[in-house]
């Protein structure tokens, strides 16, 4: 995912009526996308349409990368290629003013990596409004945030990162921001087994993430997210608090090279983690108990040409080491960790278009120390409106 592509999920445009704006597009088209102005709301219609060739030199990786799949011990197949449009987006943002001189926004958005691993089906990515501060819906978590992310040409971001989205209740204050966000989604459930949610498991509770963040350039962010892991069979129940903890930097050293740093570290902080490969916590003899992980990020971007280049590493470790010896499930045989590195070229030769290709190299080691590693090859052309 490179950063205009971020930078388009935070866009904010208009519409009180898609069905009185749709017989408006034909007079109004900008360069950006389809604007409609109908009774002082004004909506945007933007999107893109994108290809997406990868070619996976050792195990077949998937349409977005799946760390599991990584053989062991130069074990599987070798030599996959596939190519898809699952990353093609369309959406519609609003904003209305209102008698008190306020903005309502609202956004829309969609993407059609639906329908189960091979994608295919339209999926709901943001559906949410915006008033005084007050969001509502499904966007972006608030934990961490973009900083530390590095672009990409794989639409899945780095591991060690946190860059999924759920439904939530945010207010945000300047550079400050809070929410309540869904439980047991993102963040995920207790196991009664390294691979399995326990049956007895529930949410009682919303996570609750704060965040405060700058942007510049010098960006920043630092922020954390609290949330209760329990179980219940209806006659005995325990539960465990979990937290995680997550700081990043992005520093435009010149007008030509920007760092990037990140960190996210917690105890049952689960998939808040990009790619974990812990699960939050554990119940043994009907007692949770939480497991640590660890991820970041370090990258280089430099300008090029009509593009950049960058160059990136990051990792997501998880300890599994009490659940081992309290006699888990599979937990002697889980994934202890994973590690990407990229290295990438985005460029546009002219506004709107957008081309990228990326050499990825991927690994992953098991608690028992068995290793894997993966080459992918992807590239991409992207067609935006």
């Amino acid at each position: 995912m490179d950063d205009n592509t971020m930078k388009r999920d935070f866009q904010f445009v208009t519409a009180r009526s898609l069905a009185t704006g749709l017989s408006l597009m034909a007079v109004s088209v900008s360069a950006a996308a389809v604007d409609l102005n109908v009774n002082g709301t004004q909506a945007k219609l933007y999107g893109f349409a994108e290809l997406n060739m990868i070619y996976d030199v050792d195990a077949d990786l998937g349409p977005l990368l799946i760390p599991q799949r990584i053989g062991l011990n130069s074990d599987g197949a070798e030599g996959h290629f596939q190519a898809d449009a699952n990353q093609s987006r369309l959406g519609l943002s609003t904003v209305t003013e209102l008698e008190d001189g306020s903005e309502l926004k609202t956004v829309v958005e969609g993407d059609f990596f639906g329908g189960g691993p091979a994608g295919g089906e339209l999926r709901l990515r943001h559906a949410y409004g915006e008033w005084k501060g007050i969001l509502a819906g499904q966007t972006w978590t608030n934990f961490p945030g973009f900083t530390g992310i590095y672009p990409t040409v794989d639409f899945r971001v780095p591991v060690g990162t946190s860059n999924t989205r759920q439904a939530q209740l945010r207010y945000t204050t300047g550079n400050l921001s809070v929410a309540l966000e869904e439980a047991g989604n993102l963040g995920g459930k207790v196991v009664e087994t390294a691979a399995d949610v326990a049956k007895s498991a529930k949410n009682s509770m919303p996570d609750f993430t704060v965040k405060y963040a700058s942007r510049g350039a010098t960006s920043y962010h630092a922020a954390a997210v609290m949330r209760q892991l329990s179980v219940d069979n209806g006659a005995d129940d325990d539960s465990a608090f979990g937290w995680g903890v997550s700081f990043g930097l992005a520093q435009e050293v010149t007008n030509a090279l920007t760092l990037r740093a990140s960190v996210v570290h917690g105890d049952g902080v689960g998939g808040y983690l990009n790619l974990n490969p812990g699960a939050p916590a554990y119940v043994v003899d009907g007692n949770v108990e939480t497991i640590e992980a660890t991820g970041g990020t370090l990258a280089a971007t430099l300008k090029v040409g009509p593009g950049a280049i960058t160059l990136g590493t990051a990792f997501a470790k998880a300890d599994w080491d009490d659940a081992v010896n309290d006699g888990l499930t599979g937990a002697d045989k889980a994934n202890e960790e994973f590690r990407s590195t990229h290295l990438n070229y985005i460029w546009s030769p002219v506004k709107k278009i957008t081309f990228g290709v990326e050499a990825a190299y991927h690994e992953r080691e098991t608690w028992e120390g068995d290793r894997g590693n993966a080459l992918r090859l992807q590239g991409m052309a992207q067609y935006a409106f």
